[in-house]
């Protein structure tokens, strides 16, 4: 094991300071705070590793242990550049596995040389809200008819994060200042204009109505405007073929579609949470460091069921550093 500081030069051919500029400066920034040393110019020959991003400008004059960052191999033409390059290259880092397929199956670049890391988001965007409409008066709180009362009900264990609520129509204001309280987002609009109202309907993920009282103005509106409904079966909603999306009678089934709808969300959150930058560099280190014989593969080999991608994309073909 060595316990010196990876050495790293990033080549970034790459002017103007364009996405992959952003992704080499990331790497570097992130590679000194895992302790490897890292920096941006020209090949350095003393470096550990020098990584060309991205890699059809390389020329393999000779081997200072390089790999290439591999975008867009798109032509025959950059396929066989990518293979001469190769002979010399260590290692060719491609975005995708399904980039590394396509390379090894159809472009006969062989599998060793070959690897992947998928790429890394800043991890700074908010989550998209929903946003739900309501158009109906509220007559009082415990209005049997619309049930408006039923609303702060539905909201309970409901994570306002990941919801906006357009209403529009008289009355709504306690309720609205309750709906605050627990920090849902609420756009109210205590009259109803019709000018303010024709723009509200299309802005809409959702259209919400939970009464009982023959059906919704506002949910043929929503409907024309392409907007999903929440609403009751009952009425002329039962009319409109394939009208409701979310059919719901009692307040327990309309908090069931909001939870959902919020795990939905949630899931796609998830599903690159662990695309950081952090990440990015330390799978970067990880096939480095296999490549360079620094650190025993059952090292490497410690976060084997986090990813699939970095060290665990290579195909091993010296298992003697176990």
């Amino acid at each position: 094991m060595n316990d010196r500081p990876l050495r790293v030069r990033i080549i970034n051919y790459e002017g103007g300071g364009w996405i992959l500029t952003k992704f080499a400066q990331r790497l570097k920034d992130h590679l000194n705070e895992l302790g490897a040393l890292a920096d941006l110019g020209g090949i350095d020959p003393g470096a550990d590793i020098n990584h060309h991003i991205p890699y059809h400008p390389y020329r393999p004059l000779r081997s200072f242990n390089d790999t290439l960052m591999i975008t867009h191999v798109d032509t025959g033409q950059k396929i066989e550049l990518l293979r001469q390059q190769l002979e010399t290259a260590k290692m060719g880092i491609c975005m995708s596995k399904d980039t590394l397929n396509y390379l090894v199956q159809t472009g006969g670049i062989p599998r060793e040389k070959l690897c992947y890391v998928n790429p890394a988001h800043d991890g700074n965007m908010c989550p998209k809200k929903y946003v739900i409409g309501i158009t109906h008066r509220c007559y009082d709180s415990y209005d049997l008819r619309k049930r408006t009362n039923s609303l702060l009900e539905m909201l309970n264990g409901v994570d306002p994060a990941f919801f906006q609520f357009k209403i529009m129509g008289a009355g709504w204001q306690d309720i609205v200042a309750k709906m605050r309280e627990k920090g849902f987002e609420v756009y109210y609009y205590d009259e109803f204009d019709y000018m303010q109202y024709h723009e509200l309907i299309p802005s809409l993920d959702l259209y919400l109505f939970f009464g009982f009282d023959e059906g919704s103005m506002g949910f043929l509106d929503a409907l024309s405007a392409g907007v999903k409904t929440i609403v009751t079966p009952q009425g002329f909603h039962l009319d409109v073929e394939k009208g409701i999306d979310y059919s719901c009678r009692t307040i327990d089934q309309f908090t069931n579609v909001l939870y959902d709808l919020q795990y939905e969300r949630e899931k796609r959150i998830a599903s690159v949470a662990d695309w950081t930058w952090d990440n990015y560099a330390k799978k970067h280190m990880e096939v480095w460091e296999y490549l360079l014989g620094r650190r025993p593969l059952r090292e490497l080999y410690q976060n084997q069921l986090k990813y699939e991608d970095g060290i665990f994309s290579c195909l091993l073909t010296d298992n003697t550093i176990w």
